[in-house]
């Protein structure tokens, strides 16, 4: 046998292509080739490691398919692949394969390939689970992208010094400390509720606009409750925070706990003249023509934290919370002459609903008012001006017209009401889609309690026809993987090439899966990886494959954001497709790992739901 074809044939197969030539050489020495006839079958166990069985297969030609102790196939070998490990490093107790094509192997001895994993390059491709695996990943990208102030940890920002004082305290002695220490603001405790906040304003406030006295008690200037962050975390999430809350300070806590103030301003230092700045770009708009600009910084804050090796669901809640500033501003600015709007609901659902948009494909949203109140004048008009400065702005109208501008998005609470179980009682599946973007809705300006009791009229709803979950349930299953029964990446019919639409095979069915369970379970929240976190803690989702899902789930979506990332750089629309040809080959094996993954979940869904039964 030719060692320099067994090194060539190694330098193709992931991880091995990772060592050293001189560790290649010596595993080439020790390979040797073997044929398998069409219907030749392999039986290897841990119990039975005869000489015979114990190797490492390699695929040089023909195709092997895999089969568990139960008989149910779990993959098929081909070309540049390889299998046995897991019954020599003990992860199986019984493995089958069945020869489907006439076969040419390389097969090496036990312990040679025992020997080898020992060493780091390839070590943690065999040990460690797909969570690890994408995590390293995420690492190395942001170890190649430098380091970067919105990756930095709160323990990089100056903090302001932590004045703690209780309920009782006097206003004048609260001012001393806070005066003493050089701090704007100090954290109040009191006997039997959670601690707060007084700020300087606060007191300036209280002093001279209420005429406080200055032995008064703080305790009752105290803002509750306390908003914190924990001095390792990102800056990042501390940016978040503040504008979500709109806060300009947060307090920093410890395992063991408080410990400073990191106020806006000196979180702004540290970003200097980065697009965190667009929270306050937004706060200071006087027109919409003032938010054109943020939108673009928004846009390039995007690629800027993508390109830092920022996970995808961490920009996604970022970005979503800047959109959401955003459309509650221009609600503010059109709405100025009918504050009346303000009684009612404004929601943004769907992607944007559960902060996973993170390009803009489109805008889902509606309005709720009261019944309490007639319907505004001018409502119509409004909601079309409304719709259409979101388009100026770069929120593309949704294809299936679910934006307020359509009456049926706005609608007194008792008409969306009667609307939704209009839609339950008759599960068409446009219906179902409607019922999806509904659960997903978030409140953004106005009366969150109207959202609040439309939402419990749909858990009410199924809690009382749970045959409806099967129907809802159906579209999970619907798209298959893109990945064929020989482990070969499925060609777009078209064009003919390895493109894949991520969302349809990958993305959707985890995002209806977990819908669906939470729906279930009546789980309140609307983010992905929220609800597959309140589905591990009931015990529905195992510990270990609820990250997994996690991981995948943020995989594939970095993938996908990544492709329209390129689209918008050649100024084409983006869409949900990938090229497969453009992924390295480390990236394509965690991605046919990914897709194992939603075939489990997939018959999780098919298993809780009885989704078969109504196939």
């Amino acid at each position: 046998m030719s060692y320099q074809q067994a090194l060539n044939f190694l330098h193709q197969v992931t991880p091995f292509s990772s060592l050293d030539d001189q560790s290649l050489l010596q595993i080439a020495q020790a390979l040797d080739v073997v044929y398998f006839a069409l219907g030749t079958q392999l039986e290897i166990t841990q119990t039975e490691s005869s000489k015979q069985n114990a190797y490492l297969y390699f695929v040089i030609k023909g195709h092997i398919a895999e089969y568990d102790a139960d008989q149910r196939q779990r993959a098929v070998y081909g070309h540049n692949t390889f299998f046995g490990d897991a019954i020599l490093l003990k992860k199986e107790r019984f493995l089958r394969y069945e020869v489907l094509e006439e076969a040419i192997l390389y097969r090496l001895p036990q312990a040679v390939f025992l020997a080898f994993i020992q060493q780091p390059e390839i070590e943690g491709y065999f040990v460690d689970d797909i969570v690890t695996k994408l995590n390293r990943l995420q690492a190395q990208v942001q170890a190649e992208a430098s380091s970067d102030a919105l990756m930095g940890g709160v323990t990089d920002a100056p903090w302001q010094t932590l004045v703690e004082v209780s309920s009782e305290t006097t206003i004048r002695s609260c001012v001393e400390q806070m005066n003493a220490q050089q701090t704007d603001a100090c954290v109040v405790h009191f006997e039997t509720e959670t601690p707060g906040i007084v700020t300087a304003i606060d007191l300036l406030n209280a002093l001279a606009l209420s005429a406080q006295d200055v032995e008064s008690p703080v305790g009752v200037l105290a803002n509750c409750p306390l908003i914190t962050v924990h001095q390792f975390d990102y800056l990042f999430n501390a940016l978040l925070k503040m504008t979500k809350y709109r806060l300009n300070r947060l307090v920093v806590r410890s395992d063991d706990g408080l410990v400073g103030i990191l106020h806006q301003k000196d979180l702004m230092n540290v970003f200097a003249n980065q697009s965190g700045l667009a929270v306050i770009k937004i706060e200071q708009a006087q027109t919409v023509s003032d938010l054109q600009a943020v939108v673009k910084e928004i846009d390039r804050l995007v690629i800027h934290l993508n390109n830092r090796g920022v996970k995808t669901h961490y920009i996604a809640k970022l970005v979503n919370e800047l959109h959401r500033k955003l459309i509650q501003k221009v609600f503010e600015l059109l709405a100025v002459e009918q504050p009346e709007l303000h009684q009612g609901c404004l929601l943004v659902m769907g992607s944007e609903g559960r902060a996973e948009q993170v390009i803009r494909t489109d805008q889902d949203n509606a309005f709720i008012w009261p019944d309490s109140i007639p319907k505004p004048p001018g409502l119509g008009v409004f909601m079309d001006n409304f719709s259409q400065t979101l388009i100026a702005l770069g929120f593309p109208p949704c294809p299936g017209n679910i934006m307020v501008s359509n009456s049926q998005w706005c609608l007194n609470l008792s008409d969306f009401k009667q609307q939704l179980r209009d839609w339950l009682n008759q599960p068409t599946p446009e219906r179902l889609m409607k019922v999806s973007i509904l659960f997903d809705a978030e409140a953004v300006v106005g009366e969150v309690s109207l959202l609040q009791a439309l939402k419990q009229t749909l858990f009410n709803w199924v809690d009382a026809n749970q045959h409806f979950l099967p129907h809802f349930a159906k579209p999970v299953l619907m798209f298959d993987a893109p990945v064929n029964f020989l482990g070969h990446w499925v060609k777009d019919k078209p064009s003919g090439q390895a493109k894949i639409d991520i969302k349809k095979t990958g993305i959707f069915p985890i995002v209806q899966g977990v819908r669906c369970l939470a729906l279930k379970y009546g789980i309140t929240k609307t983010n992905t990886h929220w609800r597959i976190k309140a589905l591990m803690d009931k015990k529905v989702l195992d510990e270990t494959f609820g990250f997994e899902l996690g991981e995948v789930l943020n995989y594939m979506n970095t993938l996908r954001l990544e492709a329209m990332i390129v689209q918008l750089n050649c100024e084409k629309t983006p869409d949900n497709f990938i090229q497969v040809t453009q992924l390295s080959s480390l990236q394509q094996d965690l991605l046919k790992e990914g897709f194992k993954v939603v075939a489990r979940f997939k018959q999780l869904i098919d298993h809780q739901f009885k989704v078969s039964s109504v196939l």
